[in-house]
């Protein structure tokens, strides 16, 4: 806030004050309280922090949509690739003939009920890595809509990630795992 720079120079001279004196002094001061944040810089600080707290929500909340797409599309995948894989599986059933039906008949009861077991137990497995997702998601965006992100929170955000996506991986080669077994023991 400027102040009344020949008013406070006539008051220093009437001090005792030379007149370069006082001069220098008000210019001084006035550079000093010149320096200093307003009402509205503070407003418009606090609005821009707002904003960017806003955008980095909602780049969060953009990139687990993403990420829950892309599960959506591995399950969808992964299930498409287990029916054709069931398909095939049933049609080199029938062509072993009537001879064999009966024991076809018994082991493929058995495969079928660990199958879908084995899926169930994959599907169980995406719904709780995706429970867990979400969760971190949530506490994570709670956290960024509290307070600034650091470097240290997107560090904790990626290992979060990169271990659901490591148990994604596990389930996945443990169903390819199954299929191989599955196979191998078809005659």
């Amino acid at each position: 806030m400027p102040i009344d720079t020949l008013a406070a120079v006539r008051k220093l001279e009437n001090g005792g004050f030379e007149s370069q004196q006082a001069e220098a002094l008000v210019e001084v001061i006035n550079g000093v309280a010149g320096e200093q944040a307003t009402k509205d810089d503070i407003r418009e600080l606090r609005e821009e922090v707002k904003k960017q707290r806003e955008d980095f929500s909602a780049a969060l909340e953009k990139q687990g949509e993403h990420f829950n797409a892309a599960l959506e599309k591995q399950r969808e995948g992964l299930n498409t690739a287990l029916e054709k894989q069931e398909e095939r599986f049933n049609a080199a059933l029938e062509k072993q003939g009537e001879h064999f039906n009966a024991a076809f008949k018994e082991q493929r009861e058995d495969f079928n009920a660990a199958f879908k077991e084995q899926r169930e137990d994959f599907n169980a497995a995406l719904e709780k890595q995706g429970e867990h997702f979400n969760a971190a998601f949530k506490e994570q965006r709670e956290d960024f809509n509290n307070r600034f992100a650091t470097k240290e929170d997107f560090a904790k955000l990626e290992t979060r990630i990169e271990a659901a996506s490591n148990r994604m991986l596990l389930a996945l080669m443990a169903v390819a795992g199954l299929l191989f077994a599955a196979l191998k023991l078809w005659p």
